[in-house]
């Protein structure tokens, strides 16, 4: 008994036993008279075994607050590169319709200065009569 205790120790100490060795080591250091340290080892892990846990908070807890601000920071990033989109495109919209505006403003004045141009090449006929006695053939009577 003796000699399968040491071999059985030894091959424990190594991590080589296996749970029946291990339940047979147990039961033999028990039953033992020397081998003080081993019992109290072996005392000490079945003690640590029947403990209850401790429960410790969650680590994800703190996790989970640091996700919903992360998630009410995508929203709001969200928000505001699309504001900022429609934005841009509003403006670029408001751009384009006022540059139509001013090109239609344009077109007006170039038919309006058309029109008085030719108005004004009716007059071009009479650009040799400088008074309107020419005009009118008045004749100056000095008497």
């Amino acid at each position: 008994m003796k000699d399968r205790l040491e071999k059985l120790l030894d091959k424990y100490w190594e991590g080589e036993t296996s749970l029946e060795e291990e339940k047979e080591l147990k039961n033999l250091v028990s039953l033992s008279d020397g081998h003080l340290e081993e019992k109290e080892f072996f005392l000490g892990t079945k003690a640590i075994a029947e403990q209850e846990p401790i429960l410790f908070p969650m680590p994800g807890s703190r996790s989970l607050i640091f996700s919903k601000w992360m998630k009410i920071a995508a929203v709001l990033v969200f928000f505001l590169i699309s504001t900022t989109v429609i934005y841009k495109m509003e403006m670029q919209r408001a751009e384009k319709e006022a540059y139509e505006q001013v090109m239609q403003a344009f077109a007006l004045i170039q038919t309006n200065m058309r029109k008085g141009t030719e108005s004004l090449e009716l007059m071009g006929d009479f650009k040799h009569l400088s008074t309107t006695q020419e005009i009118f053939n008045i004749k100056d009577h000095k008497e």
